[in-house]
């Protein structure tokens, strides 16, 4: 009888020991915006305690962090890619300076909030609802993930982890459980939060935020996967049971609650860890602080170890895990593209497409040569709603890329502008229309309009990709300065009574070179006129001189920039070459504070100008430099001030354009200066410059005969210190300015952008 006892016994705790040895875990990540990161922080500590995790199912940005993992990236690779620059690129809309082509954007404005109006067949307007910019971000899921997808047949049972990525079907207002299908596509799914990014159409459904109806899968992970043990994660915003007493300082983030399901962890079942990191400093879109969210998950879960070790029996170490994403990565076809689909694109879109992405008509792309093309092509606004997939033929034993449609052409609206204590302020909009007839159309026009400056610019960009690219563009430009317009109420600074008015009508022809730069020729017809009076102290009954230009301005330029703002910029560079030819008649009519008579003149001149900026970061912000260089052979105009008007200038601060500084107007000239910027507080920045400006040959008058000097001795500072704070319409900034000219000071207070088209002769 005895021995039976033991015999029993000893069964039932082999059977025990194997039910433990056999016990399975399946890993719950909720949703939660740029908070999701920390579930990276979860999976290092896990791995690092060789606790398993045999199924995973995730939400929103627990489900890409999840896809990721179940993809065959360890912890530590997902956590390096998280804390890169490249990241940052992917989730701003930003081009990497690798593909950043320069040819392919549009001219700086100073638009504060742009409109996306999908145009279709029937002439329909629908309004895009968009925040975010996903184009390069669905390549980069796309790229990631087709890997693991050949691998597993599309089948994400068979991934190196079996995964489930949860959406939101919201038509009918349900759960979406995506388990096959194309990875990167599915991932992009999950994370569609509404008015931030568009939804992802799968299976003929449009699919957003898994979060809306089902933020934490506990529930739907016990009855698919059945495990063991659960481990949930939250690191969503709290969804109150009962009505919260703080509701006027939660109002401002109401959006989280009305498009996200409640956290519950009693939907884990019975055996469970509920892991919930403390990520009350940040929100939902603080993916620039990635490295602190993913610690937060890491100390979290580190906390929570002691009980999941007790708990799980099983253990896989991190040299088991290691070898066994070898095996997994072994069976991956590297890739290789021979394949290319369309869908919903015309024929002629068909076609535009196709001379983009594969220009010479090769047999196979790789994937560098694919993703340059790819940006090329979503640089046009035209392609700004393109969705990319990466499948793999198994049959063919290579990969296709597919690029989807919305079949809506695209009309942009822009508005902005600069609000601010002086003259200068003024409105902007603008509007866009692309269409694509065999060649792609680019129409766009801009008004610009204030005491000060007044615009109008309409322009055609007609892109052709026959062969080497380049393109053609019309254009017709208006500029008016009203110089006795830039009052501050800040301060009491001199006036001078200067108009300016010019038009400048012709075609510019634009290609690519050295990849990232563009070369440009622009040929025009030029009309340029300035009146203006030849005393300081002027009276109101004065008239002014009427000064016009008229003639033929051709110009071939080099340039290139990836700074990163369009104001105050602090990584990046920019360099710009131009050669100028202006041959013309100048038209002088003397006005009341001229003793000279009426003048006709002939003029031919050219214009060299060079230009560089670079920043770099150092211990304790950005330092940055700037080298302007012009040289002209111009000859006097008929008069001095009519002359200098008509002179190179140097503007070295966002509002020189609106000034009219005589001293820094030279025909040969070089200059230089020095930025430096700080972070002082989150979202507020100090910056300080310093410029020096060098007159080689000036211009000088005597007895009514201007002439050129000789080398000048002579060289003029000028500086500016600003305060700023980086709002979501631009910078709100109180600046000092101090020029070594006559009226040395000037302080400013501008909201948005001080930002002035080019004037053609200066």
């Amino acid at each position: 009888m005895n021995c039976v006892r033991k015999l029993l016994l000893f069964i039932l705790l082999i059977t025990i020991n194997q039910s433990l040895l056999s016990q399975k875990v399946g890993l719950v990540l909720s949703g939660g915006g740029a908070k999701g990161l920390a579930h990276i922080g979860v999976l290092k500590a896990l791995e690092e305690n060789e606790i398993p995790v045999d199924y995973i199912i995730g939400t929103s940005m627990g489900g890409v962090v999840g896809g990721f993992y179940a993809a065959g990236y360890s912890p530590f690779e997902i956590d390096s890619m998280a804390r890169s620059s490249e990241f940052q690129s992917w989730i701003n809309g930003t081009f990497p300076d690798d593909f950043n082509t320069y040819y392919f954007e549009n001219s700086l404005n100073p638009s504060w909030l742009e409109i996306n109006l999908g145009v279709d067949s029937t002439f329909e307007a629908n309004f895009r609802p968009q925040v975010a910019n996903d184009l390069i971000l669905n390549f980069t899921l796309a790229e990631y993930m087709a890997k693991a997808n050949q691998v597993a047949g599309e089948d994400f049972d068979n991934l190196f982890v079996p995964f489930k990525a949860v959406g939101a079907e919201i038509f009918t207002q349900k759960s979406v459980y995506m388990d096959s299908g194309k990875l990167g596509e599915v991932l992009r799914a999950t994370m569609s939060v509404p008015y931030v990014y568009k939804p992802v159409k799968i299976n003929g459904e449009f699919i957003f935020d898994g979060g809306i109806y089902d933020n934490f899968p506990a529930t739907h992970m016990r009855e698919s996967y059945n495990p063991d043990f659960l481990i949930g994660v939250n690191v969503s915003t709290k969804i109150f049971e009962e009505y919260p007493e703080n509701d006027k300082k939660l109002i401002s983030t109401s959006l989280l609650y009305m498009i996200m399901d409640k956290v519950d962890p009693k939907d884990l079942g019975n055996q469970y860890v509920f892991i919930e990191p403390d990520l009350e400093a940040f929100t939902g879109f603080d993916f620039s602080k990635a490295a602190q969210i993913i610690d937060s998950g890491y100390v979290a879960a580190n906390k929570m170890i002691p009980d999941l070790l007790k708990r799980i029996q099983m253990r896989k170490s991190q040299e088991e895990l290691k070898r066994e994403r070898a095996l997994f990565k072994n069976k991956m076809e590297p890739l290789k593209f021979s394949e290319f689909g369309f869908t919903d694109f015309r024929d002629d879109e068909k076609r535009y497409i196709e001379r983009i992405i594969n220009p010479i008509g090769k047999q196979e792309l790789d994937i560098s040569e694919l993703k340059t093309n790819y940006f090329k092509l979503i640089a046009d606004p035209y392609f700004g709603s393109v969705f990319p997939t990466i499948g793999y033929i198994q049959d063919k034993e290579h990969y296709k890329f597919n690029l989807s449609s919305e079949g809506e052409e695209n009309i942009r609206l822009n508005f902005g502008g600069n609000v601010g204590s002086s003259g200068l302020s003024n409105f902007y909009l603008g509007a866009g229309f692309d269409h694509l007839n065999y060649l792609l159309f680019n129409h766009d026009t801009s008004v610009g309009i204030g005491q000060f400056y007044k615009s109008f610019q309409y322009k055609l960009k007609i892109q052709f990709p026959f062969g080497y690219q380049f393109y053609a563009e019309p254009f017709f430009k208006y500029n008016g300065w009203d110089f006795l317009n830039t009052g501050n109420f800040l301060d009491s600074r001199r006036v001078i009574p200067i108009n300016q008015f010019d038009r400048n009508y012709g075609v510019n022809i634009g290609l690519p070179i050295f990849d990232k730069m563009k070369l440009e020729f622009k040929s025009s017809l030029l009309r340029k006129v300035n009146e203006y009076t030849n005393i300081d102290d002027y009276i109101t009954t004065d008239t002014l001189d009427y000064n016009r230009f008229y003639g033929l301005q051709h110009a071939l330029s080099v340039s290139y920039s990836n700074l990163n703002e369009r104001v105050f910029p602090t990584e990046g560079s920019k360099v710009e070459f131009s050669l100028t030819h202006n041959y013309g008649t100048e038209t002088y009519l003397p006005g009341s504070t001229s003793d000279l008579n009426q003048n006709v003149k002939r003029h031919n001149w050219f214009q060299l100008n060079a230009e560089i900026e670079k920043y770099y970061p150092v211990n304790f912000g950005d330092f940055g430099f700037s080298i302007t260089a012009k040289a002209s052979n111009l000859n006097s105009f008929t008069n001095y001030r009519g002359t200098l008007l008509n002179t190179p200038a140097y503007s070295p601060t966002f509002e020189s354009l609106g000034q009219y500084l005589e001293n820094f107007r030279a025909p040969l000239f070089m200059a230089g200066g020095l930025k430096y910027q700080i972070q002082l507080h989150k979202d507020f920045h100090f910056r300080l410059e310093g410029h020096a400006f060098k007159p080689l040959i000036k211009w000088e008058e005597n007895l009514d005969v201007i002439s050129k000097t000789e080398l000048s001795p002579d060289y003029y500072l000028s500086g500016m210190s600003a305060i700023f704070y980086k709002s979501p319409i631009g910078p709100i900034s109180i600046s000092g300015h101090y020029y070594q000219d006559q009226t040395p000071f000037l302080l400013l207070f501008n909201i948005g952008y001080l930002m002035f088209n080019k004037k053609p002769l200066e």
